[in-house]
């Protein structure tokens, strides 16, 4: 596999947009080529070297790793719409990493800032440490939020995760997260995400579910009202395939948004 480095330079003193640093956009190109991609910093254009070293071996975008070290905490957009290749951060890194990506991995080790993942289309995103709000969701005026691909948060993630998530089962789309805890509003408006939390829920959890399944290995600080326990079940096979082990407490709803929902809460028992 061909491997580019990225090392920053220097930490952006606004947001960096940084939407160019994709294996699909380094995909056949020189160094020389690489390093005079534009970035955007406030209303001001920029080459990508101006912040960063870029060393390394080009390659086809399916055989291509982006590694990037330094603090990206100020830089948004990476690996926004990509499709394939691979890349690997050592740092934490700004908003809207992976927005709209299609294929390929993402691995960060450290945090990620809001909007990590939003409205994922395939691919795989793995952070080390925590992220902001709206992991995995859909941008305001959109109804479709995240629709296929896998996020793994090892940590805490904010509010408002997979916000109006959808799968096609007819397409085998399971748009699916796992983190470590989950802030308030998790899975809101879900139409068939699959969550996974393996802590603790902040409250509202699964709010105007109409399908989908969340499985919480801790506990919710409140439980709304409009669900209603099922049973006691020992085990949960999602519906990609994976098995939860463990005893749980099957809840259907929300009902508030239907008399009859395939929308289903485990909690641990």
């Amino acid at each position: 596999m061909a491997e580019i480095k990225l090392t920053l330079k220097k930490k952006p003193e606004f947001p960096l947009e940084a939407d160019s640093i994709t294996p699909d956009n380094f995909s056949g190109k020189s160094i020389d080529d690489i390093k005079a991609l534009e970035v955007y910093i406030g209303n001001q254009t920029a080459k990508l070297e101006d912040y960063f070293e870029v060393k390394g071996d080009t390659g086809e975008a399916d055989d291509l790793k982006i590694k990037i070290d330094g603090d990206l905490s100020n830089v948004k957009r990476i690996g926004q719409e990509m499709t394939t290749g691979e890349i690997e951060i050592d740092g934490d890194v700004g908003m809207h990493l992976g927005n709209q990506m299609k294929g390929g991995k993402i691995t960060v080790n450290g945090n990620a800032d809001d909007w990590a993942g939003a409205m994922l289309e395939g691919g795989e995103i793995i952070i080390k440490g925590d992220t902001g709000h709206y992991t995995g969701a859909a941008y305001r005026g959109f109804w479709k939020g995240m629709q296929d691909g896998v996020i793994r948060v090892e940590g805490k993630i904010g509010n408002e995760a997979m916000l109006w998530a959808r799968n096609s089962k007819g397409a085998n789309k399971w748009p699916t997260l796992y983190c470590g805890e989950a802030g308030s509003f998790l899975g809101i408006h879900n139409h068939g995400g699959t969550i996974v939390v393996e802590g603790n829920v902040d409250r509202c959890c699964g709010a105007d579910q109409a399908w989908g399944t969340i499985v919480v290995k801790g506990s919710i600080s409140t439980k709304l009202p409009s669900y209603k326990k099922v049973g006691e079940v020992n085990g949960v096979e999602l519906p990609n395939g994976d098995k939860i082990k463990g005893k749980f407490v099957e809840y259907s709803g929300d009902h508030s948004v239907r008399k009859e929902t395939k929308g289903r809460l485990f909690i641990a028992a």
